[in-house]
This record gives C-alpha cells, sequence and structure tokens, in this order.
C-alpha cells in the first residue's frame, strides 16, 4: 500500500509505504505524481518507508522508466526509513541522480520535512 499525499503550497509530495507496491498502486501514484509535477514543475518528494513488502516485477521497470523520465523534476528526496538496506541503496543510487536527496530515520521525519521545505539554492535549482 501507498499512501500519498500533496502540499501544494510548498511543492510538496509525501509517500508513505507500507507493504507490497502493486501494479494499481504505481499507476495510481504515478499517474497523480504527473499531475502534480505538470501543475508545479520541480517538486519535492518525502518518501515514508515503514514496511517495504517487496514490488511486483512488471512494475519495477514501469517504476524506472517513470523515475528516468521525470529525472529533472524533483529538486529535493527526502527517504525516511530504518531499514538499513534501504540507506545503502539510496546512498548508492542517490549519486546517479541531479536532486538532493537526504536520509533520515523513523524518528526524524519532522527533521525529513524541514530540510525537505528549506530553500533549495538558485545554482541547485537551475540544474
Amino acid at each position: 500500500m501507498i499512501e500519498y499525499r500533496e502540499f501544494p503550497e510548498t511543492a510538496v509530495v509525501e509517500l508513505r509505504v507500507d507493504g507490497r507496491v502493486t501494479r494499481d498502486a504505481f499507476e495510481q501514484i504515478s499517474t497523480q505524481l504527473e499531475a502534480f509535477i505538470i501543475r508545479h514543475g520541480k517538486v519535492r518528494i518525502l518518501e515514508v518507508i515503514d514496511h517495504f513488502g517487496g514490488i511486483d516485477a512488471s512494475v519495477l521497470w514501469d517504476d524506472i522508466k517513470f523515475s528516468l523520465r521525470h529525472l529533472n523534476d524533483f529538486s529535493r528526496v527526502a527517504i525516511v526509513t530504518d531499514k538499513r538496506w534501504i540507506e545503502i541503496w539510496t546512498k548508492a543510487t542517490s549519486r546517479l541522480v541531479k536532486c538532493e536527496v537526504g536520509l533520515f530515520h523513523q524518528d526524524e521525519i519532522d527533521d525529513a520535512r524541514a530540510w525537505l521545505i528549506r530553500e533549495v539554492p538558485e545554482d541547485a535549482a537551475a540544474e
């Protein structure tokens, strides 16, 4: 299951993952997120991973394509998790994206939200 919340005043989308990511959930979330990107331009994402129960194999490729298509549409991404393997994966893949990526533990969710909405320097936002 993925919960989706928009905060238009700060161009932030919060995603909360709790369980398996299914095709239906991915399609619904990706459609909402694309519409949000169209309305706001560069956006910021807060992804809270409570429990990751896997992803349907067919969805994994669609997720990669979505991410590549929107590579320049994110200014910041904050990942909130206590799962060590997700921390390692985030650190490894954050070098491949142009936006800032912050990694926070579950008890630091308020810090993640504050970091996410802090002003992005002009030169970073223009990249």
